[in-house]
């Protein structure tokens, strides 16, 4: 259908069957039994258009109706990540609902001409072929008549599958969350460019979003998306001023002012408080509201999950992913998590098939490779396996950092007691340091390991004390901060300044325990051990390290058997029978 046709006045009139009514013309009724099980994928609307201008409208419009039917408790929607690959598939039906694992698909194309649309929809059951529902639709383009169409789909896909809605999913579903179409446009875009992760996608993200509010001040899912952006730029490290943090809470409870029982609200204040006060019960009680109007949005079940890893309890973080897995089934982050909370807990022929899944659902996935790397060392310091996982060449796209992969091999090259490497890979880090909410390691302080591991003293020095002054530097502008503290007890150490080295490593910890944070503690934990090797402390890092293999995390035996960092405890029987040496 060209551009031309689309102005015709055959259509141009909003057009769709009375729910009560038989169906007629648009709707075509069932011609196959409805499936036992409320499962449903909704494929990538297609642009039937043919233009570019028309596919944001067809991927909102797709993203929105996910949104809707992840409202309905009775039905279980697969999420849009595990849908995406399906845009312009080849696959049938029955193909794609096998591999989702789902008994129905949602089927649908999008047509724009100006400020009139059109959307085709039916609903297919995967068994049989059978069309359970079908229906056109057209008319002006506002958001008042998007979202009854949405509605409209949404309650028509749960009366096909005889999935009840209750009176409060029906009142959610015809809430009307925006009059304004061009800020309900830039919302969707925002919404959008925000799954990038990187400080440009949530910058960007964050201007589409603030566009939004300006055109429309009383358009709480656009506060509520803002509060999220300004969390994770403080959780990621992007932004860690005050003004960032009052502006996530601020947004978030204004969000709910306007609208209380908003599913997203309640989503972002769960991301407050756990991204910004490390408040796991208040997040989780949030987080929980989202969910009981939500209960099968994956990236709220996903959020449960974070915040049950950060607080200590991985495995009931692992439950709570793999949940999110069965929600986004061919989604490769949701099965890399799983792995990742697998490798901190080390149980490693667990952690192992699903990174190698995820890695079969995105080849591009570096990350991945990286934590099958660490499979290799902690299942048996086996680093050229670890090296072949990392040097193996991936299409890494436009979000993977080469530095990251720089990163991954300056610390296998420490593991292989190869310093030239791992000197070569710490001068190619990018901004100057590894920059991560982990640790903040600088050029010089790796550079100064690498010249130890080399033997050569004088460098090394000279690395440690231009280490130590960029560190004190960042200690004076913000002395809160645990990561600078232990990577200046690090340069200190390497300076014999034992003292000193021991305090700022202990205030390390004091600012990060695990006990505050689980994982992020363990690394404080882990700098202090080293900081207490380097200055002769055998006895006190080894009961750090005792600690540290009692509980989850970045540690394992073998890194404890191949890390030059704990060449000072190998004489100690202590350590010889932490690691198991006979």
């Amino acid at each position: 259908v060209g551009i031309a046709a689309l102005a015709a006045a055959a259509w141009l009139t909003f057009v769709r069957a009375p729910s009560d009514a038989a169906p007629s013309s648009g709707a075509v009724a069932a011609d196959g039994p409805v499936p036992a099980e409320a499962t449903i994928a909704v494929l990538p609307f297609a642009n039937l258009s043919g233009d570019e201008a028309t596919q944001p409208f067809a991927d909102g419009l797709h993203d929105d109706l996910l949104t809707q039917l992840s409202k309905i408790g009775a039905l279980t929607v697969i999420s849009r990540t595990s849908v995406q690959e399906y845009r312009n598939t080849t696959k049938n039906v029955r193909e794609i609902a096998s591999e989702l694992g789902v008994s129905t698909v949602l089927e649908g194309g999008v047509q724009r001409a100006g400020d009139q649309y059109r959307i085709n929809v039916q609903l297919i059951d995967a068994a049989t072929d059978a069309h359970l529902w079908a229906e056109q639709y057209g008319g002006e383009l506002t958001t008042a008549n998007i979202f009854d169409v949405q509605t409209d789909i949404a309650t028509s896909i749960a009366e096909a599958l005889q999935a009840n809605l209750t009176a409060g999913e029906r009142e959610q579903l015809e809430r009307l969350p925006t009059g304004s179409l061009e800020a309900y446009e830039f919302y969707q875009q925002a919404r959008e460019r925000r799954r990038g992760y990187l400080g440009r996608d949530l910058r960007s993200a964050d201007r589409l979003v603030t566009r939004a509010i300006e055109l429309d001040p009383d358009f709480a899912e656009a506060r509520a998306l803002k509060a999220v952006i300004a969390s994770e730029l403080y959780w990621f490290f992007y932004d860690r001023s005050d003004s960032i943090v009052v502006a996530a809470d601020e947004l978030s409870r204004r969000a709910l002012e306007l609208a209380p029982d908003l599913a997203e609200g309640h989503w972002a204040r769960g991301h407050y408080w756990y991204r910004t006060r490390l408040d796991y019960d208040r997040a989780m009680a949030e987080v929980e509201r989202a969910l009981a109007s939500r209960p099968g949005e994956s990236d709220f079940v996903a959020l449960t999950g974070d915040i049950l890893r950060r607080k200590g309890e991985m495995r009931a973080a692992v439950e709570r992913y793999e949940r999110a897995v069965e929600l986004a089934p061919r989604d490769a982050s949701a099965h890399d998590i799983v792995c990742e909370t697998w490798l901190l807990l080390r149980v490693y022929e667990r952690a192992r098939p699903v990174c190698e899944r995820a890695r079969e659902l995105q080849p591009d996935l570096f990350h991945a490779n990286s934590m099958l790397a660490q499979i290799e060392i902690g299942e048996a310091g086996d680093t050229a396996a670890a090296h072949r996982w990392l040097t193996e060449e991936v299409d890494a796209g436009p979000r993977q950092s080469a530095a990251y992969e720089n990163f991954e091999l300056y610390d296998l090259a420490l593991l292989e007691r190869d310093p030239g490497a791992a000197l070569e890979k710490a001068r190619a880090f990018g901004d100057g340091a590894i920059n991560s909410q982990f640790r903040y390691l600088p050029v010089p302080l790796a550079e100064a390991f690498a010249h130890r591991l080399a033997g050569n003293a004088e460098a090394a020095r000279a690395a440690f004390e231009a280490a130590r002054l960029e560190l004190q530097t960042l200690v004076d502008e913000d002395p809160n901060e645990p990561r600078y503290r232990s990577a200046l007890g690090l340069a200190l150490a390497g300076l014999g300044r034992n003292e000193e080295a021991i305090r700022e490593g202990q205030e390390g910890l004091r600012l990060m325990p695990p006990e505050k944070e689980a994982w992020r503690g363990s690394w404080r934990l882990t700098d202090l051990a080293r900081i207490e090797a380097m200055t002769g402390r055998e006895d006190a890092a080894i009961e750090r390290l005792e600690r540290l293999l009692s509980m989850p995390s970045d540690l394992s035996v073998w890194s404890l058997r191949l890390d030059p960092a704990w060449d000072p405890l190998r004489e100690n029987p202590r350590f010889e029978a932490l690691i198991g040496v006979e």
